[in-house]
């Protein structure tokens, strides 16, 4: 069981909207659904009468009400006390990365921040979208990098949360090779049956890019067919150079396979889609540090390492 359903559960209690909850929340309504319905099922009872509007606890519903309250409560405490004690082992900083950025991007790019700032302590650690942007909701995290496109849009809140674009990268359509070294498929040639790709999880940002990028085709375009899922785009490059298919990769996480020969960029740029990479943070930090690598990063993002990604 996730405490985080049990906010959920208190947050919807209180709105009666799951609309309203979601955002609070700062994740999608579908995701924020799925998490009332995971704690309903871990605990084996309905928690809301959904036929009406607001919605409105059940009689088993409010009787957990006071519970949730009293679990979280105590789990504040004991968090607090401990962290009091800890405190002296906790990193400087606490940074959130998608997992791509976190093997390409984000190394090099502390490197050149503690260059210019001094050096400090961090943990790094990584998550799908929804989760980042919900730790740094919570102050879990003071940091948080991730890709960004401006006709996918986040749960950003502008009013809580402020970012900076750090540099582009590019999502290509790339293709696996086959025994003879050649392109598994020629995007120009495709075969009658469609062109075989590697996709990326329902629940990813890169599935939505996925989507923004199949809505752009027309019936000219070749036919696409998903042959397997993941949300990772280093397992997603594994499987598709096994079994020779295509798949859509930013250009940090596709640039070592290129050069080293295991896949090669589709002959067609017209699929490929820029991407932003973004740095957030909450509005109100007040960690000298933070503040400090923050205004530097305004002026110099320290991304020159970027250049060495790109690909075409």
């Amino acid at each position: 069981m996730d405490t985080n359903w049990l906010t959920d559960f208190l947050v919807l209690s209180k709105t009666g909207s799951f609309s309203q909850a979601a955002e609070e929340r700062h994740i999608t309504q579908s995701a924020f659904s799925r998490r009332i319905k995971a704690l309903e099922n871990w605990l084996g009872t309905d928690l809301f009468d959904r036929t009406s509007y607001p919605v409105k606890l059940t009689a088993d519903g409010a009787a957990f009400h006071n519970t949730a309250q009293n679990i979280l409560r105590e789990l504040q405490l004991n968090r607090v006390e401990f962290q009091r004690r800890n405190a002296s082992a906790a990193p400087d900083i606490r940074i959130a990365a998608a997992t791509t950025l976190a093997l390409s991007f984000v190394p090099e790019w502390l490197q050149q921040i503690k260059v210019a700032c001094g050096d400090f302590s961090v943990s790094i650690d990584t998550y799908d979208f929804g989760e980042m942007i919900e730790m740094l909701a919570d102050w879990k995290m003071d940091l948080v990098v991730l890709f960004h496109h401006p006709q996918v849009p986040t749960v950003l809140d502008p009013r809580e949360f402020e970012f900076i674009t750090l540099g582009k990268d590019i999502m290509h359509l790339c293709t696996a090779l086959n025994e003879k070294g050649e392109p598994a498929y020629d995007i120009n040639n495709p075969p009658r049956d469609g062109l075989e790709y590697v996709g990326y999880g329902l629940t990813g940002y890169f599935s939505r890019i996925e989507d923004l990028i199949f809505s752009r085709m027309t019936a000219q375009d070749p036919k696409f067919v998903c042959a397997a899922q993941s949300g990772t785009c280093e397992f997603m490059k594994k499987l598709a150079i096994y079994e020779q298919k295509m798949l859509w990769l930013p250009a940090c996480s596709a640039y070592d396979s290129v050069r080293s020969g295991e896949i090669a960029l589709a002959d067609n740029r017209k699929y490929d889609t820029e991407l932003d990479i973004w740095v957030c943070k909450k509005r109100e930090v007040k960690s000298p540090l933070v503040q400090s690598i923050w205004s530097h990063l305004q002026s110099d993002p320290c991304t020159g390492h970027l250049e060495r990604f790109k690909l075409a």
